[in-house]
């Protein structure tokens, strides 16, 4: 059922989370500078300043990069909230390009950690103006699980995934370590037996190599997940 105490919880929640002070409308240039200022306040970023159009010096801690950054585009459009209501009107995005990073750190997993806090923005109809990608997921969790905490859910949001695998791997190796213990136990014995433990420490050597292989097939689900919203992103644009 939809009320307005969704709509009055976002607004308290925004109230000291906006980007960019004062009302704005949700078109290219309010998105540019919102994001200019929400790049400057971030706490990796010790410098950022333009030198030209669409350029700007960075010098990032978090990733970290010094360099040129160059923006590509930036898509407004918006934004669609089937069977729930929300106060954001409009989603936003910065492609930006980052000169001086050399080609082989693009496809690390921390470059796309890195990229997505800072090249989205989100429009609040009610602050008149662009919330950082945080604040939107505060807003949003504040909205529908006040129950929830929001450091636990972003934290399960960013890591969860990793948690589990990791949980994963610790879990196989363990077994793989008791199936060896067991092998060696029973290659004291005949020779029977000793087959059998051999064939023990192969199966612990093949659940290690499978417990790598899923990390591996996790870490090419996460870059193809990254290629398509790039997919995604570029066709709206053309689309637009």
């Amino acid at each position: 059922m939809r009320t307005a105490l969704p709509i009055i919880a976002i607004a308290t929640t925004l109230a000291g989370l906006t980007v960019h002070a004062g009302a704005a409308e949700p078109d290219r240039d309010s998105l540019i500078a919102a994001w200019e200022q929400h790049m400057a306040s971030l706490p990796g970023t010790v410098a950022f300043e333009g030198i030209g159009e669409g350029s700007y010096r960075l010098n990032d801690t978090d990733l970290p990069y010094e360099g040129e950054l160059r923006v590509v585009g930036a898509l407004v459009r918006g934004a669609e909230s089937p069977g729930f209501e929300t106060d954001f009107t409009h989603f936003g995005m910065v492609d930006m390009e980052l000169v001086d990073l050399p080609a082989e750190r693009l496809a690390s997993q921390s470059y796309y950690y890195w990229l997505s806090d800072r090249q989205s923005l989100h429009y609040s109809a009610t602050e008149q103006d662009w919330v950082s990608a945080a604040a939107y997921q505060a807003a949003i969790t504040e909205q529908y699980s006040p129950a929830v905490s929001y450091g636990a859910l972003n934290f399960m949001l960013n890591y969860g995934i990793w948690i589990a695998l990791l949980a994963l791997v610790v879990y196989v190796f363990v077994m793989a370590g008791r199936q060896g213990k067991k092998a060696r136990a029973l290659m004291q014995d005949t020779e029977a037996i000793n087959q059998k433990a051999s064939d023990n420490l192969d199966r612990s050597e093949r659940m290690q190599d499978e417990a790598l292989a899923i990390t591996r097939e996790m870490r090419d689900l996460q870059t193809e997940n990254n290629a398509l919203l790039r997919r995604m992103t570029d066709a709206l644009e053309r689309r637009n």
